[in-house]
């Protein structure tokens, strides 16, 4: 019985293994990562001409005027949970441990 589920099991693996490796080979197949980096490209290089040519007609230019903007907050519950979790743990250690570092060496002095 138990032979029987792991046989399963890897046979699972393996086609799962299998359909991301032929998506995978598809996608570079048709040229969609090529693609994607080609219009990044094309962009930063739009970017370059509209500021050389501001700087060519005397404008004042900053850097913020031609870096993409990132507008996408992909933060939820969960993430804001984990982060403030996180900072609470980094707050404890460091005043903890410097404490605690803070009495040891009061101990052997």
């Amino acid at each position: 019985m138990k032979k029987k589920k792991s046989q399963k099991l890897l046979w699972f693996i393996l086609i799962s293994l299998f359909v991301i490796y032929m998506g995978l080979y598809i996608a570079n197949s048709t040229g969609y990562y090529e693609s994607k980096i080609n219009d990044r490209v094309k962009l930063t290089n739009e970017t370059i001409r509209k500021f050389e040519n501001d700087i060519a007609n005397g404008k004042d230019v900053t850097i913020d005027d031609y870096l993409e903007k990132e507008t996408k907050d992909y933060s939820n519950k969960a993430s804001k949970l984990g982060l403030n979790i996180s900072q609470k743990v980094e707050e404890f250690m460091t005043t903890g441990l410097s404490k605690m570092l803070k009495v040891i060496g009061k101990l052997f002095t």
